[in-house]
């Protein structure tokens, strides 16, 4: 019996070794950036940024708040491998991305920037962020979904990499389809 578990063991972890072991990643440190002649900080979200995120939404979503405090705060918390980070310029929150890690899916749940920040390269610095905490996490694509009339954040996402995968009807609360995209991540990037 012994010998049959040793043996089991060892063909996973040939299978482990045939799929590659990526690093690993353990929180995200905190970091000074310049994009676009802009100073910024990145670090991750704690319960005290909520308030900031919420009025980040309400600004970009045009009064709608597609997350709640208790929603920021499940995921938070969530066990699961997450990654929840914000870009501070001058101490003021400017922008926020979520990844949360399901399966082999690096899924986005929630990105804004606000209007002062927005085209000049801060999202897609954050998106680029989310795909190196997918890669690490062994994911083999970054999805999320929009809504079909967001056609600005669509070309965004587009410039990074996505493609349209499937149309899902009614996905949120007013009745709007959302447009589920992807992005295939490889060893390349």
């Amino acid at each position: 019996m012994l010998w049959e578990m040793k043996t089991t063991l060892k063909k996973f972890d040939s299978i482990r070794k045939l799929f590659g072991k990526k690093k690993k990643w353990t929180s995200y440190t905190e970091r000074s950036v310049t994009i676009d002649n802009d100073a910024y900080v990145l670090r991750e979200i704690t319960p005290d940024d909520i308030k900031d995120l919420l009025s980040i939404e309400r600004e970009v979503y045009e009064g709608e708040l597609p997350w709640t405090r208790s929603a920021f705060l499940s995921e938070l918390s969530s066990k699961n491998p997450h990654l929840y980070i914000l870009a501070e310029k001058e101490g003021q929150t400017i922008g926020f991305i979520g990844c949360r890690v399901i399966d082999f899916d690096g899924h986005i749940t929630n990105v804004a920037v606000a209007a002062k920040g927005q085209g000049k390269g801060l999202g897609t610095y954050l998106l680029n962020e989310a795909f190196e905490f997918s890669e690490s996490h062994n994911c083999t694509r970054v999805s999320l979904e929009v809504r079909l009339s967001n056609k600005h954040a669509q070309s965004v996402y587009r410039k990074a990499g996505f493609i349209s995968s499937k149309i899902t009807q009614a996905y949120y609360d007013d009745g709007e389809d959302a447009l589920e995209m992807i992005k295939l991540l490889d060893d390349d990037q």
